[in-house]
């Protein structure tokens, strides 16, 4: 008999893991992520002033 274990997520979890595996697959994503997290909110852009 092979012993195995299993893991059980939910939806939002693996989503949530899959995306993050995602970014941190972009060369240097995590580096922009860490500073735009150290970025001042008052020298940030407001949203309704962004164009998507």
């Amino acid at each position: 008999m092979i012993d195995v274990n299993g893991v059980i997520y939910s939806e939002d979890d693996y989503n949530g893991l899959m995306e993050t595996l995602y970014l941190s697959s972009i060369p240097g994503m995590k580096e922009k992520i860490f500073e735009g997290l150290r970025t001042p909110i008052e020298d940030c852009i407001p949203e309704d002033r962004v164009e998507w």
